[in-house]
């Protein structure tokens, strides 16, 4: 399946905002998840219980309902940079990096690839299966310009429902700004903070560190901006993102004392233990 972004497709590109930004999260008694991770420097840190968690729900402090090592599968969306700025050794080190992410998904887990430069493509849906993967991975090549905006967006569509059985989770690699996106980086930054989706951005960036687009869409979506300064530190990060979700934690709670329409700031702090803790801002309630 192929997802041009040309003039044709804006009409499609607006479905697909609007498809993205749906709210997660609906008026009654459900249930609220947190993706959390508490990392000590570049360490992981673990053994944490519901006692050593805080979190407030548009400044209203919540009873934690659990808190666990997220050990559910992850259904991981792939959305990979291939513009011409990476011909050579910085498309064979991401290439190779992000065979090394898939060869590690366990049996149970699931991928998806999109790949973009002017044009953003779905390369391989949602599948247990490597091969197609590995192979898509096998023929990709850098050409033409960067529509990151745009595949961020449409990768949203195309996650899988967040279910006690699947954690979807998408990492974003790019190595330069956005050039030929239709829509702006408002609007991606704005249907990841509504979708719920954990979301890493990984970017080469040689002479600087994570640009403020990446920190901006990571917060949004609950995840870290991740900077390499070579082609060759790549396969590191890549693991290291990895690790860094294989440690996450689950956190649960039942909203109570606040509003149920609208968007919620939740914050999550710790106690009696010591940690940055990375997690999703909040969610729409409708």
């Amino acid at each position: 399946m192929r997802l041009a972004v040309a003039l044709p497709a804006a009409a499609v590109l607006a479905a697909s905002l609007s498809a993205a930004q749906q709210p997660v999260f609906k008026s009654g008694v459900d249930v609220v998840r947190i993706d959390a991770s508490v990392m000590n420097g570049r360490s992981a840190v673990g053994g944490l219980t519901r006692d050593h968690f805080v979190i407030t729900d548009n400044g209203v402090r919540q009873t934690i309902d659990s808190v666990s090592l997220d050990r559910v599968p992850l259904s991981l969306m792939l959305v990979l940079d291939t513009s011409e700025s990476l011909l050579g050794q910085p498309i064979a080190a991401l290439i190779a990096a992000t065979r090394r992410v898939i060869d590690s998904l366990r049996p149970e887990e699931a991928a998806a690839l999109i790949t973009f430069s002017d044009q953003v493509r779905l390369a391989v849906p949602f599948t247990r299966d490597r091969a197609p993967l590995l192979s898509a991975l096998t023929g990709l090549t850098a050409a033409g310009a960067t529509s990151i905006n745009d595949a961020i967006v449409l990768a949203l569509v195309h996650r899988p429902p967040q279910t006690p059985q699947s954690r979807p989770v998408m990492i974003v690699f790019s190595d330069g700004n956005d050039t030929a996106s239709w829509l702006m980086s408002a609007q991606a930054q704005a249907a990841v903070r509504r979708a719920g989706m954990l979301v890493h951005v990984v970017e080469l960036r040689p002479d600087a560190g994570a640009t403020n687009f990446a920190r901006e869409v990571a917060r949004a979506g609950g995840g870290r901006a991740w900077s390499a300064k070579s082609a060759g530190a790549l396969r590191e990060l890549f693991e290291k993102v990895l690790e860094e979700l294989r440690a996450g934690y689950l956190i649960t709670y039942y909203p109570s004392g606040v509003s149920r329409d609208g968007w919620h700031d939740v914050k999550v702090t710790l106690k009696n233990a010591r940690g940055e803790v990375t997690a999703r801002p909040g969610y729409f309630a409708q």
